[in-house]
């Protein structure tokens, strides 16, 4: 039942920080695997969802480790953005699409910790505090990396030309 509930999750996560379905798949099967032989340490401290994400950011970290890869690139499909009230103005949308295409191919100049924060907050909606115990972190720190994600991401798309500075 809990994977059923949470395989959804923790593969889009995992998915977003590879950008590769088959390790993707894989990632998220060990996830489970190791969730499922440390449900006794599971305290509760933290909802089930935000332990999963834990083990799934150390999975994902122990991967780039074994093969030396970049880390926390967003996938190769592109989620539609809509912007609150544009489901009837066509431009709006196609804006917000191709701002959704500038964000994607700035998210990789960001550092592994930054791109972290993003995906967890911006793509994840994850709270500060869901955050922090995912990434193992404190409060200072989630906020701290998430200011600097997203003000190294307006620069990045001030080089891009997508926003003005």
């Amino acid at each position: 039942e809990l994977v059923r509930r949470h395989r959804n999750d923790v593969f889009r996560l995992v998915y977003h920080m590879v950008r590769n379905r088959e390790d993707a798949w894989d990632l998220s099967q060990e996830v489970f695997i190791k969730a499922f032989r440390g449900l006794s340490g599971f305290r509760g401290a933290a909802s089930f969802r935000t332990w999963l994400f834990r083990i799934a950011t150390n999975q994902c970290k122990d991967h780039f480790k074994k093969r030396s890869l970049p880390t926390v690139a967003l996938g190769d499909i592109i989620e539609e953005v809509r912007l609150p009230g544009t489901d009837s103005d066509p431009r709006r949308e196609l804006d917000a699409q191709g701002l959704a295409q500038a964000i994607e191919s700035a998210l990789p100049s960001l550092s592994a910790k930054h791109r972290t924060a993003f995906v967890l907050r911006e793509y994840e909606g994850l709270s500060y505090e869901e955050m922090g115990k995912a990434m193992g972190c404190s409060l200072g720190t989630v906020m701290s990396r998430l200011h600097h994600a997203r003000k190294n991401l307006r620069k990045a798309l001030a080089r891009m030309g997508v926003l003005e500075e």
